[in-house]
């Protein structure tokens, strides 16, 4: 309560305060009014009309009324005056004095009277008249044509100065107005602004200035829109074969007389030393709307690449352009050519980018060709350094090289290359497979190799698979070694008379073995087949070869003849009939000397052919071991100590022989009429054992092989069907193991160094 009534006391102290300012405030105010103190009261400011440029004018203000003393000040446009000439004529009265008039005082001029109760002021207008003059006067202009021109053109007066732009041209007197808009703009200032001024703009263009004043202002000036040099490029670079012919040119316009130079790296091509300016030519060829300029350079060679400057001058200037000149050719060979891999029908080849002549390489080319057979491409990116060629042929050499290609062409061909496929099985069975003969226990099968493209190897020999048509079991296989023929034979024995047997042929080689041959159904003969001969070598000659042959006496009467079979080792059989019974020897003649021949004998009769007898193989020399007895001579021949011996030695050692095969023969006869073993068959050529043949997986093809040097270390690992033990055959199916097979098979591991060999044939 104490607080609130403080606070109400001091509000009213407040209030007592201020109502005492109030009451001060109102008796001031009253006792001024009382004096009667009054404020200075001016006249209108008196102004001379028409006044002109150069003239003279005099303001003067006077006060009317006010109390003393009263300070008087003039002001133009609010801006005090200080430098005009300003009087005070009397307490009452100021003049302000301007001499001459000009432009610049124009304006609002105000006099201010100011005394110790105020201030009071009148404002008047000072107007001059002026006729134009020129504040910039027009001049000639001289502008690079596709700039902007502005021809100035400014004046001032009173009233205010209107410009007009009119041209006239060279041949014309009188002068058009402008159309503004057409390229044309004038300025407030008057300047006259011509965009991007071509050089049809140029001409006479007059300023014209008036304000109504005095006479107006005129004048003439000439636009001059010239054009200095302006050089173009074609391309930016030149790109030329090494050794043809280089033009660079460059397109310029200006203004005529225009001069043209080359330079090449900031050297001008007349200072060339002799040799290269030799082969350079200088041309210009005038255009509508400019001048092509061009430099030729002939026989280019890689000096001449660099930077080329064409230069174009003219009065007003000169321009210039750089144009680069680049060499390219044909690339280098590709590098480092090599073989990656080998595979059987595929090849990986290797190489490396070669200096690609200044133009990207394109693609490279991968020729290969056999001889004979034909040649064959394969284009690849130039982004691969490798190349794959597939479909290749087994076995088989080839020979290859790689080129490269840009835009320019192709390169010379790399080094030749050469390589040889791996090897593969046979990939075709052998053809015109027939049963020549047959009788009641063989039968004689003759065939031809594949066709040569399908061996993928060297043949090593074939199988000649056979069974009975209604046996369960596999075929059974013997093996005929290949040679040079052309045609092979062979003689399986051991059959079963009235049989019907299937029989089909493999070729192998040291990879594996081929597929079959179709199936043959045959029929063995159901009487009982005649008895082989035995073969016995008479006599050997230069060019003739006599032979022997005798038969068991209780089987002669079913004779009625004989075959003999001759052939040169690995060629075709030769056949002589001998339609006699009792014939038993035959000399062969006309045979080539030093000659291996393979002979053997076959008897024939209503019973049908018999097996054939032992093969005999037999070479004929220049100097014959065995002489034929002189035919009918009566003068005996000198014979020398040599010959004497060998006539005692040769009779002792043939006996010898005969006596020999005689037991021998005796010991096959009696064995054969022993109850029949099972055993095998053997044929005309050398045969291994029998085995059953049981075909493998096929063959991995295209297994990388490691490369050392561009040369193969080797194949991939060879692999032919395994021999199996031949499975027990029942009593049904017998086979005979062949002596004589095995007697040839180690002839042919034997050379001819010998004037003859037999197998397993007796001589006499």
């Amino acid at each position: 309560m104490k607080t609130f009534l403080r606070s109400y006391d001091n509000y009213e102290k407040l209030m007592m305060k201020t109502n005492c300012e109030i009451l001060w405030i109102l008796f001031i105010f009253m006792i001024r009014s009382a004096l009667c103190e009054e404020l200075p009261k001016l006249n209108p400011l008196s102004l001379p009309e028409s006044l002109t440029i150069h003239s003279r004018a005099r303001l003067l203000c006077v006060a009317s009324s006010g109390d003393q003393p009263i300070d008087f000040q003039w002001l133009k446009n609010g801006d005090l005056l200080t430098s005009e000439k300003i009087e005070q004529l009397d307490e009452w009265t100021s003049s302000l004095t301007i001499q001459p008039l000009s432009l610049e005082h124009i304006g609002n001029y105000t006099c201010k009277a100011s005394n110790t109760f105020g201030t009071n002021q009148v404002t008047a207008p000072l107007f001059v008249t002026a006729p134009p003059q020129w504040v910039i006067e027009p001049s000639d202009l001289q502008i690079r044509a596709g700039k902007n021109a502005i021809l100035d053109c400014k004046a001032e007066g009173s009233p205010k100065v209107k410009v007009l732009w009119k041209r006239r041209s060279e041949s014309q007197q009188n002068s058009e107005s402008l159309h503004l808009g057409d390229n044309f703009h004038v300025f407030e200032n008057g300047s006259l602004l011509i965009s991007n001024a071509p050089k049809s703009k140029s001409g006479i263009y007059v300023c014209e200035a008036s304000n109504g004043i005095g006479a107006n202002l005129q004048k003439s000036v000439q636009l001059i829109v010239f054009e200095s040099p302006v050089v173009e490029r074609i391309v930016d670079h030149v790109v030329v074969e090494r050794g043809q012919t280089a033009y660079i040119s460059c397109l310029a316009k200006g203004d005529e007389p225009l001069s043209f130079e080359w330079m090449k790296e900031q050297t001008l091509l007349n200072d060339i030393r002799p040799g290269i300016s030799e082969r350079i030519t200088f041309s210009t060829l005038p255009g509508l709307e400019n001048v092509k300029f061009t430099i030729s350079i002939s026989h280019t060679q890689l000096a001449d690449e660099g930077l080329y400057t064409c230069i174009a001058r003219n009065e007003y200037g000169l321009d210039e352009k750089d144009v680069r000149l680049m060499l390219v050719e044909r690339p280098q060979p590709p590098q480092s050519v090599e073989l990656v891999d080998i595979w059987s029908r595929s090849v990986r080849i290797k190489w490396s980018a070669p200096s690609n002549g200044n133009s990207p390489i394109l693609s490279y080319t991968v020729e290969y060709w056999t001889n004979p057979g034909g040649h064959w491409n394969v284009t690849i990116t130039s982004s691969s350094s490798s190349c794959i060629l597939r479909g290749l042929k087994p076995f088989t050499i080839y020979s290859f090289h790689v080129w490269a290609s840009n835009g320019v062409g192709n390169s010379d061909p790399s080094q030749q290359g050469q390589f040889t496929t791996a090897k593969e099985e046979p990939s075709a069975a052998p053809v015109d497979v027939k049963i020549e003969d047959k009788g009641s226990k063989f039968v004689r099968i003759s065939w031809k190799p594949p066709p040569r493209e399908d061996w993928n190897g060297e043949l090593s020999g074939y199988y000649i698979g056979y069974k009975q048509k209604s046996s369960t079991l596999p075929y059974t296989y013997n093996t005929v070694e290949a040679d040079e023929s052309t045609s092979y034979y062979y003689m399986l024995r051991g059959l079963r008379r009235g049989t019907e047997y299937l029989v089909t042929t493999r070729a192998f080689n040291e990879v594996g073995s081929g597929p079959p041959s179709e199936e043959i159904l045959f029929k063995t003969h159901n009487q009982e087949s005649l008895p082989h001969p035995t073969l016995l070598v008479q006599d050997i000659g230069s060019t003739f070869i006599q032979v022997n042959w005798f038969m068991i006496d209780e089987l002669k009467s079913s004779i009625s003849g004989y075959t003999i079979h001759y052939r040169k080792v690995g060629e075709k059989w030769n056949e002589i009939s001998i339609p006699d019974a009792y014939q038993h020897s035959y000399t062969l003649t006309n045979l080539d000397s030093g000659i291996p021949f393979q002979i053997y004998v076959t008897s024939h009769g209503f019973a049908g052919i018999s097996e054939p007898s032992e093969i005999a193989t037999v070479r004929t020399s220049p100097e014959a071991i065995f002489q034929s007895p002189p035919p009918t001579s009566q003068a005996q021949p000198v014979i020398d100590d040599v010959t004497q011996i060998l006539y005692i030695v040769v009779p002792v050692a043939v006996a010898t022989v005969i006596i020999v095969i005689v037991i021998v023969t005796a010991c096959v006869y009696v064995y054969s009429k022993r109850p029949l073993p099972p055993s095998h068959t053997y044929g005309d050529l050398p045969a291994s054992k029998n085995f059953s043949y049981m075909h493998t997986a096929p063959r991995q093809r295209d297994i990388p092989i490691t490369i050392c040097g561009g040369n193969a270390i080797k194949y991939g690992s060879p692999y032919s069907t395994v021999p199996l033990t031949r499975p027990e055959q029942d009593d049904d199916e017998p086979i005979y193991e062949s002596v004589v097979g095995d007697t040839l098979r180690k002839m042919k591991e034997r050379t001819f160094d010998d004037d003859f060999k037999i197998s397993n044939a007796t001589v006499v």
